[in-house]
């Protein structure tokens, strides 16, 4: 019989342990459902503001979502992008095979950084890339305006 020396854990991996259970605990709380985060929590797709010429353009990253569920809309020199998502998971314990797809509905208001015509707003989804293009105003209409996603 051989004997095997035992070895005590050295110091630098129990806070890498600590870490990596810290991460999975973060990795659980972004898959909340949005009606459980606060509601000014800034939860959705990544997103680019820019200005190009006289307009404004947004754009943001929606992979997997159907034009059907996004809804966008212009107010305030602000717009408000909102999508629904859908998870669905599948275990299969012969061969295990796992599936997820995250599910919820988000939405984000992105302030813009120069004043926009409601009336003149476009919205377009491809490749996973929603694309909102505003015209430059000189002054902000009161009210505000639903964009139709093409």
């Amino acid at each position: 019989m051989s004997l095997i020396r035992w070895r005590r854990q050295p110091m630098l991996s129990r806070p890498l342990m600590r870490m990596h259970d810290i991460f999975d605990e973060l990795d659980r709380m972004m898959a909340w459902p949005t009606a459980e985060l606060p509601e000014d929590a800034e939860y959705g797709p990544a997103v680019d503001i820019f200005e190009e010429g006289d307009e404004v353009v947004v754009k943001a990253q929606l992979p997997g979502v159907k034009r059907e569920d996004v809804d966008v809309s212009v107010q305030d020199n602000s717009v408000m992008i909102r999508a629904e998502t859908r998870r669905e998971e599948t275990v299969d314990e012969e061969g295990y095979f796992r599936r997820e797809l995250r599910y919820g509905t988000w939405a984000r208001r992105l302030p813009l950084p120069a004043d926009v015509d409601e009336e003149q707003v476009s919205a377009k989804l491809a490749d996973g890339v929603l694309e909102i293009r505003a015209k430059k105003a000189e002054k902000p209409e009161e009210g505000g305006k639903k964009i139709e996603v093409q």
